[in-house]
């Protein structure tokens, strides 16, 4: 082989080396080419998606916003309505205190003058003639002195007593007692009054009773 030939046939060589070097590259490129293509558009879609998760959220801090200030003004209404909840509590609780004092005071008077008009009715009907005077003044005195008893009553009671003892209203209840006579002489002649009695153990047992039911319903309401 001439030198010419040995020079031609290393340039073709070269030329083989580099052709096949360029085709390396080119396929090199190429994947390289296509990778950053896909992450391209990988990369996009991710930001197209953040972007839009980004608008999404906004749109959900402006709503929480807006019901973070209207849940603030209803708990602040709501406060308010406990502090005046409070105070009518306070004032109910103080109501309701003295209604119970004044229903355990008319439970009282209620008993003490049911029992009182008992005790007289026994006193009236325990003979039909020839009874002890002073036991009758007593009985109808007490009865007398209760505040619920009607004035009506009590008048009756007053005239009553009048026929037996004369001056009942110018003596002291103790004195009478003493003052009374112990005989038996006096005839019976006092059904109207056991009668206006019974009417009105009657009329004090049903208005005790509705006293009770109205206070067991203030109770379950408290």
């Amino acid at each position: 082989m001439t030198p010419i030939q040995k020079v031609l046939q290393l340039m073709s060589d070269m030329v083989a080396k580099g052709t096949r070097e360029k085709n390396d590259e080119a396929v090199r490129f190429s994947a390289f080419s296509q990778w950053c293509t896909n992450t391209q558009r990988t990369k996009s879609d991710e930001i197209a998606a953040g972007n839009q998760k980004m608008e999404e959220l906004n749109a959900l801090i402006d709503k929480k916003t807006v019901e973070i200030k209207k849940l603030t003004d209803r708990i602040l209404e709501l406060e308010e309505d406990v502090g005046r909840w409070k105070t009518d509590q306070k004032s109910a609780t103080d109501v309701r205190k003295m209604e119970e004092a004044d229903y355990t005071a008319t439970l009282t008077d209620y008993s003490e003058s049911i029992d009182a008009i008992a005790g007289a009715i026994e006193v009236l009907k325990k003979q039909a003639y020839n009874r002890n005077q002073a036991e009758l003044v007593q009985a109808l005195l007490q009865v007398k002195s209760k505040r619920l008893v009607p004035l009506t009553a009590k008048k009756t009671l007053t005239s009553f007593l009048q026929l037996t003892q004369p001056n009942v209203e110018e003596m002291p209840d103790e004195q009478l007692f003493y003052r009374a006579p112990e005989a038996y002489g006096y005839e019976f002649q006092s059904g109207g009054v056991v009668d206006m009695l019974v009417k009105l153990g009657d009329e004090f047992g049903t208005k005790k009773a509705d006293l009770m039911k109205e206070e067991m319903k203030a109770k379950k309401c408290v």
